[in-house]
Protein backbone atom coordinates (compact mmCIF):
# COMPACT_ATOMS: atom_id res chain seq x y z
CA UNK A 1 0.00 0.00 0.00
CA UNK A 2 1.56 3.73 -0.89
CA UNK A 3 0.58 7.08 0.07
CA UNK A 4 -1.67 8.70 -1.74
CA UNK A 5 -1.96 12.46 -2.28
CA UNK A 6 -4.83 13.90 -3.58
CA UNK A 7 -4.93 16.04 -6.25
CA UNK A 8 -8.03 18.46 -7.81
CA UNK A 9 -11.03 16.73 -8.20
CA UNK A 10 -12.79 16.54 -11.79
CA UNK A 11 -14.79 19.89 -12.68
CA UNK A 12 -17.43 18.10 -13.33
CA UNK A 13 -17.91 17.01 -10.20
CA UNK A 14 -17.85 20.37 -8.90
CA UNK A 15 -20.42 21.34 -11.54
CA UNK A 16 -22.59 17.92 -10.59
CA UNK A 17 -22.90 19.07 -6.74
CA UNK A 18 -23.98 22.30 -7.19
CA UNK A 19 -26.95 21.07 -8.46
CA UNK A 20 -30.07 21.29 -6.48
CA UNK A 21 -30.83 17.29 -5.04
CA UNK A 22 -27.44 15.62 -6.91
CA UNK A 23 -26.31 12.24 -5.11
CA UNK A 24 -24.07 9.75 -6.30
CA UNK A 25 -25.81 7.67 -8.28
CA UNK A 26 -26.55 10.18 -10.22
CA UNK A 27 -23.52 11.84 -11.02
CA UNK A 28 -23.29 10.37 -14.79
CA UNK A 29 -19.61 11.34 -15.47
CA UNK A 30 -17.61 8.97 -13.38
CA UNK A 31 -14.95 8.17 -16.01
CA UNK A 32 -13.67 11.65 -14.61
CA UNK A 33 -13.61 10.61 -11.35
CA UNK A 34 -11.60 7.49 -12.69
CA UNK A 35 -8.60 8.83 -14.96
CA UNK A 36 -7.96 11.39 -11.97
CA UNK A 37 -8.15 8.56 -9.70
CA UNK A 38 -5.35 6.38 -11.73
CA UNK A 39 -3.41 9.42 -12.51
CA UNK A 40 -3.42 10.05 -8.80
CA UNK A 41 -2.07 6.51 -7.61
CA UNK A 42 -0.21 5.18 -11.04
CA UNK A 43 -2.43 3.14 -12.44
CA UNK A 44 -2.06 0.55 -9.29
CA UNK A 45 -5.63 -0.26 -6.99
CA UNK A 46 -5.05 1.63 -3.91
CA UNK A 47 -5.02 -1.23 -1.56
CA UNK A 48 -3.53 -4.52 -3.30
CA UNK A 49 -0.82 -2.59 -5.86
CA UNK A 50 -2.41 -4.61 -8.79
CA UNK A 51 -2.50 -3.03 -12.18
CA UNK A 52 -5.98 -1.34 -13.00
CA UNK A 53 -7.36 0.80 -15.74
CA UNK A 54 -10.33 2.70 -16.55
CA UNK A 55 -12.16 -0.58 -17.67
CA UNK A 56 -10.78 -2.80 -14.51
CA UNK A 57 -11.16 -0.62 -12.00
CA UNK A 58 -13.89 0.55 -9.08
CA UNK A 59 -14.59 4.05 -7.33
CA UNK A 60 -13.76 3.29 -3.55
CA UNK A 61 -15.48 5.02 -0.84
CA UNK A 62 -12.71 4.39 1.95
CA UNK A 63 -15.31 5.80 4.55
CA UNK A 64 -18.01 3.23 3.71
CA UNK A 65 -20.54 4.70 0.90
CA UNK A 66 -23.59 2.91 2.74
CA UNK A 67 -22.82 5.24 5.79
CA UNK A 68 -22.73 8.64 4.03
CA UNK A 69 -25.58 11.15 2.93
CA UNK A 70 -25.63 11.69 -0.67
CA UNK A 71 -23.77 15.18 -0.42
CA UNK A 72 -20.82 13.17 1.67
CA UNK A 73 -20.97 10.82 -1.15
CA UNK A 74 -19.73 13.36 -3.92
CA UNK A 75 -16.69 14.61 -1.37
CA UNK A 76 -13.99 13.40 -4.14
CA UNK A 77 -11.22 13.19 -0.81
CA UNK A 78 -12.74 10.18 0.20
CA UNK A 79 -12.53 8.57 -3.12
CA UNK A 80 -9.84 5.97 -4.29
CA UNK A 81 -9.56 3.94 -7.35
CA UNK A 82 -9.25 -0.25 -6.62
CA UNK A 83 -8.96 -2.97 -8.26
CA UNK A 84 -12.52 -5.41 -9.08
CA UNK A 85 -11.38 -7.68 -5.94
CA UNK A 86 -11.87 -10.49 -8.18
CA UNK A 87 -10.46 -12.65 -10.77
CA UNK A 88 -12.72 -12.98 -14.05
CA UNK A 89 -14.52 -16.10 -13.38
CA UNK A 90 -14.32 -16.07 -9.57
CA UNK A 91 -16.27 -13.39 -8.01
CA UNK A 92 -17.36 -14.00 -4.66
CA UNK A 93 -14.49 -16.81 -4.32
CA UNK A 94 -12.22 -15.19 -1.76
CA UNK A 95 -12.35 -11.59 -3.07
CA UNK A 96 -10.11 -9.02 -2.15
CA UNK A 97 -10.02 -5.13 -1.32
CA UNK A 98 -13.00 -3.21 -1.54
CA UNK A 99 -14.60 -6.29 -2.98
CA UNK A 100 -13.94 -7.80 0.16
CA UNK A 101 -14.17 -5.12 2.88
CA UNK A 102 -17.70 -4.08 2.05
CA UNK A 103 -19.02 -1.87 4.24
CA UNK A 104 -16.62 -2.27 7.02
CA UNK A 105 -14.86 0.88 8.12
CA UNK A 106 -11.08 0.13 8.29
CA UNK A 107 -8.16 1.93 10.29
CA UNK A 108 -5.36 1.53 7.86
CA UNK A 109 -6.05 4.27 4.70
CA UNK A 110 -3.72 4.95 2.13
CA UNK A 111 -4.49 8.82 2.36
CA UNK A 112 -3.16 9.02 6.31
CA UNK A 113 0.92 8.49 6.41
CA UNK A 114 0.70 7.38 9.92
CA UNK A 115 -1.34 4.34 9.47
CA UNK A 116 0.67 3.24 6.28
CA UNK A 117 3.78 3.61 8.53
CA UNK A 118 3.01 0.63 10.53
CA UNK A 119 2.45 -1.53 7.75
CA UNK A 120 5.67 -4.03 7.28
CA UNK A 121 6.44 -7.05 4.80
CA UNK A 122 8.00 -10.24 5.32
CA UNK A 123 10.61 -10.82 2.98
CA UNK A 124 10.26 -14.20 2.73
CA UNK A 125 6.86 -14.81 2.11
CA UNK A 126 5.54 -11.52 0.34
CA UNK A 127 3.08 -11.06 3.90
CA UNK A 128 1.89 -7.53 3.92
CA UNK A 129 1.11 -7.35 8.25
CA UNK A 130 1.27 -5.09 10.88
CA UNK A 131 1.87 -5.72 14.94
CA UNK A 132 -1.01 -2.85 15.25
CA UNK A 133 -3.77 -5.31 15.84
CA UNK A 134 -6.49 -3.34 14.08
CA UNK A 135 -4.54 -2.57 11.21
CA UNK A 136 -3.28 -6.26 11.01
CA UNK A 137 -7.11 -7.24 10.84
CA UNK A 138 -7.79 -4.72 8.03
CA UNK A 139 -4.76 -6.05 6.04
CA UNK A 140 -5.28 -9.92 6.61
CA UNK A 141 -9.21 -10.12 7.37
CA UNK A 142 -11.23 -7.46 6.02
CA UNK A 143 -9.14 -6.67 2.75
CA UNK A 144 -7.87 -9.72 2.45
CA UNK A 145 -4.52 -8.65 1.28
CA UNK A 146 -2.78 -12.33 1.63
CA UNK A 147 -5.24 -14.07 -0.65
CA UNK A 148 -3.35 -16.94 -1.92
CA UNK A 149 -6.29 -17.28 -4.42
CA UNK A 150 -4.83 -13.55 -5.76
CA UNK A 151 -1.35 -14.79 -5.67
CA UNK A 152 -0.77 -11.47 -3.62
CA UNK A 153 2.30 -12.58 -1.95
CA UNK A 154 3.79 -14.54 -4.16
CA UNK A 155 3.50 -11.41 -6.22
CA UNK A 156 4.88 -9.29 -3.82
CA UNK A 157 8.22 -11.46 -3.25
CA UNK A 158 8.73 -12.04 -7.01
CA UNK A 159 9.40 -8.78 -7.55
CA UNK A 160 11.14 -7.96 -4.39
CA UNK A 161 13.25 -10.99 -5.41
CA UNK A 162 13.56 -9.62 -9.23
CA UNK A 163 14.43 -5.89 -7.38
CA UNK A 164 17.32 -7.92 -4.87
CA UNK A 165 18.80 -9.58 -8.42
CA UNK A 166 19.47 -6.34 -10.29
CA UNK A 167 20.82 -4.58 -6.95
CA UNK A 168 23.28 -7.40 -6.52
CA UNK A 169 24.14 -7.51 -10.31
CA UNK A 170 24.97 -3.51 -9.47
CA UNK A 171 27.18 -4.09 -6.10
CA UNK A 172 27.67 -7.81 -4.41
CA UNK A 173 24.78 -7.98 -1.65
CA UNK A 174 25.52 -7.19 1.71
CA UNK A 175 27.58 -3.91 0.35
CA UNK A 176 25.07 -2.36 -1.68
CA UNK A 177 26.03 1.91 -1.34
CA UNK A 178 23.68 4.48 0.04
CA UNK A 179 23.34 5.31 -3.87
CA UNK A 180 22.39 2.24 -5.71
CA UNK A 181 19.89 1.66 -3.07
CA UNK A 182 18.26 5.41 -3.77
CA UNK A 183 18.30 5.08 -7.17
CA UNK A 184 16.45 1.76 -7.32
CA UNK A 185 13.70 3.38 -4.71
CA UNK A 186 13.85 6.62 -7.14
CA UNK A 187 12.31 3.92 -10.00
CA UNK A 188 9.94 2.38 -7.49
CA UNK A 189 8.28 6.12 -6.07
CA UNK A 190 8.03 7.80 -9.60
CA UNK A 191 6.11 6.93 -12.37
CA UNK A 192 7.00 6.49 -15.90
CA UNK A 193 6.64 8.11 -18.90
CA UNK A 194 2.79 6.94 -19.37
CA UNK A 195 1.78 8.08 -15.69
CA UNK A 196 2.35 4.41 -14.27
CA UNK A 197 3.66 3.34 -11.04
CA UNK A 198 5.24 -0.49 -10.62
CA UNK A 199 3.12 -2.90 -9.47
CA UNK A 200 3.75 -3.98 -5.97
CA UNK A 201 6.19 -1.18 -5.19
CA UNK A 202 5.23 -1.15 -1.60
CA UNK A 203 7.30 -3.66 -0.55
CA UNK A 204 9.75 -2.94 -2.32
CA UNK A 205 10.05 0.53 -0.97
CA UNK A 206 9.36 -0.71 2.81
CA UNK A 207 12.83 -3.02 2.11
CA UNK A 208 14.40 0.05 0.48
CA UNK A 209 13.97 2.46 3.64
CA UNK A 210 15.20 -0.46 5.86
CA UNK A 211 18.29 -0.76 4.20
CA UNK A 212 18.94 3.22 3.92
CA UNK A 213 18.10 3.00 7.68
CA UNK A 214 21.03 0.62 8.07
CA UNK A 215 22.76 2.73 6.62
CA UNK A 216 22.89 5.51 8.68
Amino acid sequence: MLFIRKGSEPDSLIKYRKEKFAYYDGYEKKDDIRKKLLEEQGYLCAYCMRRINIKNMKIEHWYPEDRLSDVKKLEYSNMLGVCTGHIEGTKGVDDTCDTHKGNILITVSPLDMSTLSKIKYRTSTGEIYSEDKQIQKDLNDTLNLNSSKHLLSINRKTVLNTVIMEMSKMQKKGIWSRRVIESIKEQYEKMDITGKKKEYAGIVLWYLNKKLKQKT
